[in-house]
């Protein structure tokens, strides 16, 4: 494969922060787009309501890697993909799709992208987003309350029973993965301007 573009991890727990440092970025490059971990889900179309809000979506086993290691090769080659919908209030995917064009930088986020060996050796960079639990958790709960129409009793038995557990599990071993570890709860331009220093970095050494 000859990868026109570079991809680019962000990892880290629920609420770190990656959606909004990820959002500085693409701000900061003119040329940088961003996939979501999140977006593909495995369809669970198949099952009722209730038996979907069962499945434990913080498990690594409950996303399509397949899809998404095809899609982000499509990217780093040039090509532009349709990328799934999620609907977290449904819990199942929708029947449009985002399309997401290529570009020189490709930022992929999520809570276990560098879980997946297939997909980490795509990456030109993997950040890992270090956020205390306490802080994490009072963003995902406001998060989920108000955009995802969860009531706070539903998001704090989800968070104990299966969030937690599943980032002890899985989630904090992965920054022996990164390449760099910023901090999610300091000031946000500071880090920000951290990964900014080393992408381009590593671009003029690839150069």
């Amino acid at each position: 494969m000859i990868m026109k573009n570079h991809l680019i991890g962000i990892c880290g727990g629920t609420a770190a922060g990656k959606t909004t440092i990820v959002s500085k970025l693409i701000e900061h490059y003119s040329s940088a787009s961003t996939i979501q971990l999140d977006s593909y889900y495995k369809d669970f179309s198949n099952l009722s309501f209730e038996a979907r809000k069962s499945i434990n979506f913080d498990h690594p086993d409950s996303f399509d890697t397949k899809i998404l290691k095809k899609h982000l090769r499509l990217l780093l080659e040039g090509t532009k993909i349709e990328s799934p919908r999620y609907n977290y209030k449904k819990h199942c995917r929708e029947s449009i799709f985002n399309i997401i064009y290529p570009n020189k930088l490709i930022f992929l986020e999520g809570t276990l992208i560098f879980f997946y060996a297939e997909i980490t050796k795509l990456m030109m960079l993997k950040i890992f987003i270090e956020t205390p639990e306490d802080i994490r958790f009072k963003r995902r709960l406001k998060r989920d309350v108000k955009k995802r129409g969860r009531l706070p009793i539903e998001v704090r038995k989800q968070y104990n029973e299966s969030v937690k557990p599943m980032h002890m599990q899985y989630i904090e071993p992965l920054k022996s993965v990164a390449d760099i570890i910023i901090s999610g709860s300091s000031e946000i331009d500071a880090s920000v301007e951290k990964i900014i220093k080393k992408i381009n970095s590593i671009k003029i050494k690839k150069l």
